[in-house]
């Protein structure tokens, strides 16, 4: 125990001109914690406004003599009344609780987007808008997150989960009239509490004179930690990429294999990997040896340094860093006839001062919990915004600060039904969707587009229910109205069942080897326009009846080469509408001029070759006309058709008929 100078209080109580009087004070500090201090104070009135004190900073000073006054600052967070005897005097007591002004940052729950920040600069900003002081004595370079978001829970615990991730630590210091929290990463940045550089052993055995600030119980801990720390993740865009990071403890004593595998490390760069494995270790290390220990000097707190004098070992000679210190304060009581003296000591916990202290990942990642729904966005102007992976940006539902433009999300990926290399389905969700979003993991930080729905704004593409039976697909040409479409529909309406294509423009089928179609019953094409078609190979067409072709002008056929085969062995020419028609075989010089005239031939063959043309029907009948040659060769003609046979070799015939 230590006896104290009165201890004593700064903070301001309403205006009250009686003297507030220390009585106790009951609290712990430790690195990246919130502090608490629960403090006792007499005063002879009542008439307290207690609503009035809360959030008024409060200090309370405390002198051993021997070194420079240690405060202990916070704001008044909670404030009780009671009354209590105190001999012939009648004193009310007043109890306080005091924590540091970050401790407001307990008191909200938020959802919302950091992109493109590095951890230090999200937690800098925060607390600038709390308007609490630090001093920033970080020494790593650290990453930037592309997308960071903090999800259904206290701006404390958010960052204190990225700061636990990235093996950032806070602690505070106290003055007369505030309080700072100091960021820290490094053992090298950490100083003695100033007038507590040397801090001496003893026993609490004879020697020990009244005042002495000392350390006077000291127990040293080695305790077995995991053996190995791995991690790992996966970066799509590098989806062949090995991430996987392995970390050994040197200080791990264990036996048997003992490792950590994390899954996901919330990284896809290897270096990121790295440090976070090294952190992990780290982490490990820091809890393998420990001290912890009862002083009744003022010198241990947080975050500080100090020499242990007169140590009980030659190896525990060194420097040390407290961790963790829990204060109890007891001023003497007030009566006049009463000689209780005042007391002081401190539990705390140290570490070597080398070592570097990472603090344990307590504070829990948040999950969702489902899938919920998104709007897509993108600039002023465009109705689809999408990068080479097909990825769009959203804005969630519970995003109360984004713009609703391409800022509001990082790029989100779409799922498909089928996805392969260069292969799958793919339908960009366009600008003013509602999407079903889920995230990998349930982490929030990794949405993935699962699928789509329709809201009353974005209605289904025909009236339902009355069109319930009909199923398909139909897009919306850009910027265009409902009636610029693409559409497949299929509809099942017993009786009228029908499957239906619809190109807004153009339609390309492409087929590299066969193509079968079959109609069962009537097909009708209607081309308004040009058709053209190109044949490299034969055109074979089997009509089973009747072929009906109707020209409003002119055909014309083009060929070196012209077979016509009936398998009726009758081909009926009649040009009723003709005025002329005109049949021209040069063969030689062989013409068959018809005016008006009706021919029929069955199982005729017409071949020219060089200087001569032969005809060769087995019948050949000519109704109607008259054939102007003279005797002898009408005599052959009609031989040659009696015979079934005729044969003309003339250099040049014309028969008008």
């Amino acid at each position: 125990m230590l006896n104290l100078n009165r201890i004593f209080v700064a903070g301001k109580i309403s205006d009250l001109s009686e003297q507030l009087l220390f009585h106790t004070l009951m609290g712990e500090e430790k690195l990246s914690e919130i502090y608490e201090f629960d403090i006792g104070l007499f005063c002879k009135k009542n008439t307290i406004d207690l609503k009035s004190q809360l959030g008024k900073s409060f200090t309370v000073n405390i002198d051993d003599r021997a070194a420079p006054v240690r405060y202990l600052n916070g704001i008044i967070t909670s404030m009780t009344l009671s009354d209590r005897e105190e001999s012939e005097e009648r004193y009310y007591l007043y109890h306080l609780k005091l924590r540091p002004t970050l401790w407001y940052l307990t008191q909200n729950q938020d959802c919302r987007i950091f992109q493109e920040k590095s951890v230090p600069e999200i937690i800098l900003g925060i607390f600038n808008e709390y308007k609490i002081n630090v001093e920033n004595r970080l020494t790593y370079n650290y990453r930037s997150w592309g997308y960071c978001v903090q999800y259904q829970e206290s701006d404390y615990d958010f960052i204190c989960r990225l700061m636990e991730h990235e093996g950032i630590y806070f602690y505070f210091t106290h003055q007369a009239d505030g309080h700072t929290l100091i960021l820290a990463d490094s053992p090298q940045r950490h100083d003695a509490l100033d007038g507590y550089g040397h801090i001496v052993y003893r026993l609490n055995e004879g020697g020990l004179t009244e005042n002495a600030a000392t350390i006077y119980q000291w127990k040293v801990s080695d305790i077995i930690t995991p053996s190995l720390y791995s991690m790992n993740d996966y970066d799509f865009r590098k989806p062949r990429a090995n991430l996987l990071e392995n970390r050994p403890n040197p200080q791990s004593f264990a036996k048997e294999k003992a490792e950590i595998f994390d899954w996901p490390g919330c990284y896809t760069d290897q270096s990121h990997g790295q440090f976070y494995a090294r952190v992990r270790q780290q982490e490990f290390e820091a809890n393998h040896e420990f001290i912890k220990g009862r002083a009744s000097s003022l010198g241990l707190a947080p975050g500080y340094r100090f020499m242990l004098d007169n140590a009980p070992r030659l190896e525990d000679a060194r420097e040390y860093m407290t961790i963790a210190a829990r204060y109890s304060f007891k001023e003497s009581n007030y009566a006049s006839n009463d000689s209780v003296n005042a007391e002081h000591y401190t539990d705390f916990v140290v570490l070597p001062a080398a070592t570097q202290w990472r603090s344990k990942r307590k504070t829990a990642w948040p999950k969702t919990h489902g899938p919920q729904t998104a709007e897509v966005v993108g600039p002023a102007g465009e109705s689809i915004w999408t990068d080479n992976y097909g990825r769009v940006k959203l804005k969630f539902r519970w995003d109360r600060y984004s713009k609703g433009d391409e800022t509001s999300s990082c790029w989100v990926r779409v799922a498909s039904n089928w996805a392969g290399w260069q292969y799958g389905g793919i339908q960009i969700p366009r600008v003013g969707e509602e999407v079903v979003v889920d995230f990998v993991n349930g982490d929030p930080d990794r949405p993935l587009i699962t699928g789509r729905v329709y809201n009353e704004d974005n209605m289904p593409p025909w009236d339902l229910p009355a069109n319930a039976t009909k199923m398909g697909i139909m897009s919306r040409t850009q910027d265009g109205s409902i009636s610029n479409a693409n559409s497949l529909f299929m509809e099942d309406t017993p009786g009228v069942e029908n499957f239906a294509m619809h190109a807004e423009k153009d339609m390309n089928i492409s087929v590299e080897q066969d193509m079968n179609i079959t109609v069962e019953n009537a097909m009708t094409v209607l081309v308004e326009a040009t058709s053209t078609s190109t044949v490299i190979g034969d055109v074979v067409q089997t009509y089973s009846s009747n072929l009906a072709t109707t020209v409003a002008e002119t055909i014309t056929t083009i060929a070196p080469t012209m077979i016509i085969q009936p398998t009726t062995n009758i081909i009926s020419i009649t040009p009723d509408s003709l005025e002329a028609a005109l049949l021209k075989v040069f063969a030689a010089g062989l013409r068959v001029q018809a005016i008006g005239t009706d021919i029929r031939v069955r199982g005729a063959h017409i071949d020219s070759t060089q200087f001569e043309a032969r005809i060769v029907p087995a019948y050949l009948g000519v109704t109607s006309a008259k054939i102007l040659v003279d005797s002898t060769v009408l005599k052959i003609f009609r031989q040659q058709i009696n015979m079934g046979r005729l044969e003309l070799n003339v250099k040049d015939l014309v028969l008008f008929l």
